[in-house]
């Protein structure tokens, strides 16, 4: 079960093998700086400063084999993403060796679960992601979004009732069926993940995807319904005519709250009621 690793057994400093990736410090010396970064409930995430600059340490926590992780997936798109300056540099990365990812730190602001009821802001994020979803992907496997809901039932005891396990499956059949064209999408649009800095970076690529790019504009209505007032703006910031799209965005609305619900199901939580798929299904957020 994919479950946040308990205070006590979280590393209190990366091991030597991985400080000594850390550019400046691979000859044993010491970091000027080395401190954990909170967001996170599954990684292991530092940041270390050495004579050659600041960076991100990320390693693999003990629970980090989730459904819709995929270390080699997550290193494509966030090279990619890098590359076109929307997510941090990538300084070193091995998949295999528990996760390692080193990029360098950036100053800023992580936003606020408020900032996605300010138009300006999501103005902003929009744009981002109009950027992001005009890159050209790499060669991989498309969103599978019923596999990870599949993985999920696999980690939970008890299955949840039948008729909304049927229901989130023909929005995710409907998914496959409708894609109105294959991008990166971020996946994740918390505002844990989201910082301002030097421009607006978009944090851990975890379950970034090969998707379409109405999946990131209903990630954050999924995630924040508040945004729903402003999700035109959000929608024409991205390059989207939302307006023309309900049906298919509320399908994707119903799909990330679906797998959130069964996310919170499989590390023995409850989720928000409005997250249940017989709520979220075909209802789409807004004034």
């Amino acid at each position: 079960m994919a479950a946040q690793i308990p205070s006590a057994e979280r590393l209190k400093a990366p091991p030597p093998w991985a400080l000594a990736r850390v550019p400046g410090l691979g000859y044993g010396e010491v970091p000027l700086l080395l401190a954990p970064l909170g967001g996170g409930s599954v990684n292991e995430v530092f940041r270390v400063d050495s004579r050659l600059g600041r960076f991100v340490v990320r390693l693999n926590g003990s629970a980090w084999r989730r459904p819709g992780v995929d270390r080699g997936r997550e290193l494509a798109l966030h090279t990619a993403a890098a590359a076109a300056g929307i997510a941090p540099p990538i300084v070193a990365a091995e998949p295999a060796a528990q996760g390692l990812l080193i990029m360098q730190y950036q100053d800023g602001r992580v936003w606020r679960e408020q900032d996605f009821d300010d138009v300006k802001a999501l103005w902003r994020l929009g744009e981002r992601l109009q950027a992001l979803h005009a890159l050209a992907p790499p060669a991989i496997e498309p969103f599978d979004p019923w596999a990870v809901a599949q993985g999920y039932l696999r980690q939970i005891a008890v299955a949840p009732a039948a008729a909304s396990l049927v229901r989130l499956e023909r929005c995710c059949t409907g998914l496959v069926r409708q894609s109105i064209g294959a991008c990166i999408a971020h996946g994740d649009l918390a505002h844990s993940n989201l910082l301002d800095g030097t421009r607006l970076w978009l944090l851990d690529w975890e379950y970034a995807q090969l998707s379409d790019p109405l999946m990131d504009i209903a990630c954050v209505l999924a995630y924040y319904p508040v945004a729903g007032r402003h999700r035109a703006e959000l929608a024409a910031a991205a390059g989207l005519g939302a307006q023309a799209l309900v049906d298919e965005l509320a399908q994707r609305i119903a799909i990330y709250q679906g797998l959130s619900w069964l996310w919170h199901l499989a590390r023995g939580e409850e989720a928000p009621g409005d997250w249940h798929p017989d709520v979220a299904a075909g209802k789409l957020p807004g004034p």
